[in-house]
């Protein structure tokens, strides 16, 4: 037998030894009116009533440590709680907050949009095909916006981590495509203002050939309600300043003034006195320094002299209301029209009067016959155009005349 095996029956008999010790068989004793009883208490009911007491300490002693600490446990889950719903409040915050900010970018894709979708619209020539991409492209955003849910919007129980980094892949594709449509609209808005640019050039020099200082034309331009083509829409352009510096590098501001100027310019020109107040004729005397017909002497003439055949058709060059009609002096029987923006025009020597004063006329409209009255030595009509109070020679309008009317037609060359 090996020494293992004897060892354990030694073990067994020492712990028998030692049970019997402890627990063993007990006797109690009982007396009642001289009779004495007892009651033997076997080994093994010793054990299980020891054990049972034993069970019960236990349970006493870790019953009352679970009261003790009870609080102190229920406690920490509060703290535990509040942390957490304090962190799902502020993923909520935040989400929400780039949500807001997508929206607000959107928004504002969409009014630059509308307001390049104007200009486009005002020049044919101008493909539309990045705008109409553009348009989609926010569509779709739109759309994608509507469907994210904040994490408060989720089912009960959600697991914000996830749906939190799935928002966040979400608004990282919205703005990549915001990023991209900016950069669109940028690139557009550039070409346009070279455009722009080029138009405003062309309606300097017009008007730098016609003798008018565009300085002082958009003057008093300014004081005045535009008459520009109507548009709308709500673009709200960053600063309240209508005198927006040209040379911004930010193109919506550049562009934005760009624009401006250009209709601010045609609006003005809308008042020049482009048309020729007589189909036949040919010029005996030009504007500046002359030599009188009648004194000899060098004198100024603030006009040019239109000779043709008696009672040849005088008409208005431009739209406006007829201020004098009647004789006026040397000038003989007169018109005196005002333009509006500080044009005005004056015809001389007529033999006919077909206006009044106070009437509205027209862009060659008939306003009289061709004359010899006043101081005048045979037929012509003397013409004058007055721009801000002073004389301005009407030749060089002529010359212009072409340029002036395509301008006010807005019939660019392409």
């Amino acid at each position: 037998m090996s020494k293992r095996k004897r060892t354990i029956p030694i073990l067994v008999k020492k712990l028998s030894d030692v049970i019997a010790r402890i627990f063993p068989e007990r006797q109690l004793y009982f007396r009642t009116n001289g009779v004495v009883r007892f009651i033997s208490i076997s080994q093994r009911t010793q054990i299980f009533t020891s054990l049972v007491l034993l069970s019960v300490f236990v349970w006493v002693g870790l019953t009352s440590i679970s009261y003790v600490y009870r609080e102190e446990i229920l406690a920490a889950k509060d703290m535990d709680l509040n942390q957490a719903k304090k962190n799902y409040a502020d993923s909520n915050n935040q989400f929400s907050k780039l949500k807001n900010d997508i929206k607000k970018s959107t928004m504002a894709l969409e009014q630059r949009q509308i307001y390049l979708q104007q200009l486009l619209d005002a020049d044919k020539s101008l493909s539309t095909s990045i705008m109409t991409e553009q348009n989609k492209t926010i569509e779709k955003n739109e759309q994608k916006l509507e469907i994210i849910a904040t994490p408060s919007e989720t089912k009960a129980n959600p697991d914000v981590s996830s749906i939190y980094s799935d928002h966040q892949n979400q608004i990282a594709s919205l703005d990549f495509s915001i990023t991209r449509i900016e950069e669109q609209q940028q690139k557009l808005a550039e070409f346009m203002i070279d455009r722009i640019s080029t138009k405003i050039t062309y309606v300097e020099k017009t008007l730098e050939t016609s003798g008018i200082k565009s300085v002082k034309l958009m003057q008093l331009a300014k004081n005045r309600p535009s008459l520009s083509m109507a548009m709308g829409g709500p673009f709200i352009l960053y600063s309240e300043n209508n005198d927006i510096d040209l040379s911004s590098n930010e193109p919506f501001a550049k562009l934005y003034a760009h624009y401006n100027r250009l209709i601010d310019l045609e609006s003005a020109m809308q008042h020049i006195p482009v048309g020729k107040p007589a189909k036949k004729y040919y010029i005996s005397s030009s504007f500046g320094i002359r030599k009188d017909p009648f004194k000899k002497k060098w004198a100024r003439h603030h006009g040019v002299d239109m000779a043709g055949w008696w009672k040849t058709p005088i008409y208005a060059s431009a739209n406006g209301t007829v201020l004098k009609a009647g004789r006026n002096g040397a000038y003989g029987k007169f018109i005196e029209i005002d333009h509006g923006n500080g044009f005005r025009s004056r015809y001389g020597h007529l033999s006919k009067l077909k206006v009044k004063k106070g009437d509205k006329v027209t862009l060659e409209q008939e306003i009289g016959l061709m004359g010899t009255t006043g101081r005048s030595t045979s037929p012509h009509l003397h013409y004058e155009i007055w721009f801000n109070g002073k004389p301005i020679n009407p030749q060089k309008i002529f010359k212009a005349s072409n340029n002036v009317l395509k301008i006010q037609r807005q019939e660019y060359d392409s």
